[in-house]
This record gives structure tokens, C-alpha cells and sequence, in this order.
């Protein structure tokens, strides 16, 4: 179990996800990380150090300090001006300042905790951005970019496949979360590929194309089956067998929230070697809940039957939902119990009441709410005719 203190930092999915996370490495691996950051969220960074993490000591948490790399967020003193020309100038003071400042702490939160480099402004650019530069490892290799200027004082990050590989070897996912989620106030990150690698020849395409037939991909009951897309590119033999050079199956659509691909790898790297075989199973998540970062194996056996019958976790549920979702489903939850429980109580209630909802409503609220709901209460002479019946 967690450690009190530390509890109320994690919400119940997170928490969850933590007390079943194992440290040893698993099947799973993270191929694709994007997420946005609002700038003014760096003035956090200066009161957390990449090492004032929760660390524990058996039993006991404590929490470890070292002096922070990120600058604290520049003092606006007050200044008295005389016309809006001076307000204006004053303006545009403030503002620069906030940007340098904002410009130092992402330059540092990209070196101390994600472990990369920038390069310079390549003028160019993306997803309604001004401009951008590229994440570059210590070698000098792009492992990704990052995004700035407009879209509401916002940078957004992307990093590659192969640079999930330097990422994670600089810092790992719990950290990661607790810089994202904890220190920037980051509830969802924009897209995380999660990937699960098969050498036995187990889990190939084949066996993904049965599983779409069986309903595996479908991610609950009453939703719609996702859509089923093989790709082959291939020749034959003399004796009509399948020569491939692309080996994939694709489910769902590339702009929905869940797009998996079931490839063969060996094929898609160049790899000749009869003795290797190496499937890929890689699901796109969009829009997901940053929670995933806790423990990326059991959020991808939570995904759906298929991404379960490949991994021996149980799984948890982590699709990110909006706060009208969630009220909305809190909503749909309470109704499904009352009905479950007291339907059937309610339904005699109406038929006693001769169908008049209100009063049915008001048998069952408490004596001190149906002395201030007014038409919500039971009537004076249902409440007499009740008392004669139970004296």
C-alpha cells in the first residue's frame, strides 16, 4: 500500500495502478510519448528537483532535496506610471521578462528531466505552433521536437520511438508521472504508444486477425467493433505459399482514441534471418489519462480482451475521461444502483400514489427534507391516513 502522506497526491485509477506496479522490467515498452505543457505551470518547477520524489526506505517515505536547476518566477514590483504609453511599455516589460523566464525553465525541464538538448528555432511551424525546435540526445540524434509559441501560452512535446529509449534511460516512468501530473498539472497526455514484442511466434498476425473475429478488440460490451484493416504486401512461391515483404493488421482508424497495429518486425527492419521470428503488437492512444506512466503494463492488458491475452496483468481501466464525463457517469451509476435496489419499491410506490411522481418521491425522503421541499413532501392527508395505519 502507499504511504498516507503520499496518497492524496494520486487519484483512485493512479493509486491503483501504483500498488500493482512491479519495479522489475516488463513486457511492455513505450514507443511514442506527446504532451502539452502550459508555460505559466513551470513556475513550479523551482520548488521540485528531479530528486524530491517520494523515496522509500522500507517502511518509511521520505522525500530527498537537492538544489533546484529552474529559476524562481521574476518579482513584478510595482510601478507608478503616468499615461497608457507608459502602462503599455510597462506591459510589454512584464511580458518579456515572463517569457525569458518561461523560455529558462523549459530549456531546463527538457535537459534535468527528460534528458535532452534543444537545437535552435528551426522557424518552422506545427499542429497551429509558431515555431519549434528538435530534441536532440547527447550524440546529436533527433529524438523528437518540441512546439512553441501561441496556442494559448502552450508548448507542446513529442518524442519518438527510439527516443523513449533515451528518455527512459535518464529517468523512469514514475518519475516522469510525477513531474507531468504532480508538478505541471498535467491530466492527459496528448498520445502514448505502448508496445508489446512476441519471439515465439504466438501472437502474429494471424492470431490478432482471430481475435478481432472472437470480439477481442471491442474495448466494452455495448460499444461498436472497431474496424479491421490487413495489409500485406506479398508474393508466392512456386508452390503458391506467401512471400511477404509487409506483414500488418490494422484495428480501428488513425484518428480514433485507440488505433492498434499487429506487424511483423523482422520484416519491417530488413532482418534476414529464418531463425528470428518478431511480431509486434503496438496500440496509439490519444487523449489518454497521464496515470498511464504508473504502470504501463497493466494499462495495456486493461485495453480490451486482445491486449489482455497477451499479458499475464490483470489490467485497469486508464481511458482518460473529461470532468462531465466522469459526472456523467457517476450520474448513470447511482441510477443503475437505486434501480438494482429499489426499483421495483418505487414502482409500487407510484402505483399506491395513482402515478403522482412527487408524492411518490416523497415517501422517501427524510421528515426534515419533506418539511422544506414544499409539493416534494407527502401531502398532510396521506401523512395522517399513514399514522392511523401504523398506531
Amino acid at each position: 500500500m502507499l504511504n498516507k502522506p503520499f496518497c492524496k497526491l494520486y487519484n483512485n485509477t493512479a493509486t491503483r495502478l501504483l500498488e500493482t506496479r512491479v519495479k522489475t522490467s516488463q513486457n511492455i515498452k513505450v514507443d511514442f510519448l506527446a504532451f502539452t505543457i502550459s508555460l505559466p505551470q513551470l513556475r513550479h518547477c523551482h520548488k521540485s528537483e528531479i530528486l524530491n520524489l517520494p523515496v522509500k526506505h522500507g517502511k518509511k517515505t521520505d522525500i530527498c532535496h537537492a538544489k533546484s536547476p529552474f529559476p524562481a518566477p521574476p518579482v513584478v514590483k510595482n510601478t507608478q506610471v503616468l499615461n497608457l504609453d507608459d502602462i503599455e511599455k510597462e506591459r510589454v516589460r512584464i511580458q518579456g521578462e515572463l517569457q525569458d523566464f518561461y523560455e529558462t525553465c523549459l530549456k531546463a525541464f527538457v535537459s534535468r528531466v527528460l534528458g535532452f538538448e534543444l537545437s535552435l528555432p528551426s522557424d518552422k511551424g506545427f499542429f497551429g505552433y509558431s515555431n519549434s525546435m528538435n530534441l536532440l540526445t547527447s550524440d546529436g540524434v533527433v529524438a523528437g521536437f518540441v512546439a512553441i509559441g501561441g496556442q494559448n501560452n502552450t508548448a507542446y512535446i513529442q518524442i519518438t520511438g527510439s527516443g523513449c529509449k533515451h528518455l527512459l534511460a535518464h529517468i523512469d516512468l514514475y518519475k516522469l508521472h510525477y513531474w507531468l501530473s504532480i508538478v505541471l498539472g498535467i491530466t492527459k497526455l496528448s498520445r502514448i504508444d505502448l508496445a508489446r514484442d512476441d519471439y515465439d511466434n504466438n501472437f502474429n498476425c494471424e492470431y490478432a486477425l482471430a481475435a478481432y473475429k472472437d470480439g477481442f478488440f471491442r474495448v466494452g460490451k455495448a460499444c461498436r467493433p472497431l474496424s479491421c484493416h490487413p495489409d500485406n504486401i506479398f508474393t508466392y512461391d512456386d508452390k503458391f505459399n506467401h512471400i511477404y515483404s509487409q506483414e500488418m493488421l490494422r484495428v480501428g482508424k488513425r484518428t480514433s482514441q485507440i488505433y492498434w497495429r499487429i506487424y511483423n518486425k523482422k520484416l519491417e527492419q530488413n532482418i534476414d534471418d529464418d531463425s528470428l521470428s518478431w511480431y509486434r503488437s503496438e496500440v496509439e492512444l490519444k487523449k489518454w489519462s497521464v496515470d498511464a506512466l504508473l504502470n504501463v503494463d497493466d494499462v495495456f492488458a486493461g485495453l480490451n480482451e486482445f491486449s489482455k491475452s497477451l499479458s499475464d496483468c490483470k489490467g485497469v481501466v486508464t481511458r482518460f475521461k473529461s470532468e462531465s464525463q466522469e459526472a456523467a457517469l457517476d450520474l448513470i451509476s447511482r441510477v443503475r444502483h437505486f434501480r438494482r435496489s429499489a426499483g421495483k419499491a418505487l414502482a409500487d410506490l407510484l402505483e399506491f400514489s395513482g402515478g403522482d411522481m412527487e408524492t411518490a418521491i416523497g415517501y422517501l425522503l427524510p421528515d426534515e427534507v419533506t418539511e422544506t421541499v414544499g409539493k416534494m413532501g407527502i401531502p398532510p392527508t396521506y401523512r395522517k391516513l399513514i399514522d392511523h395505519v401504523l398506531e
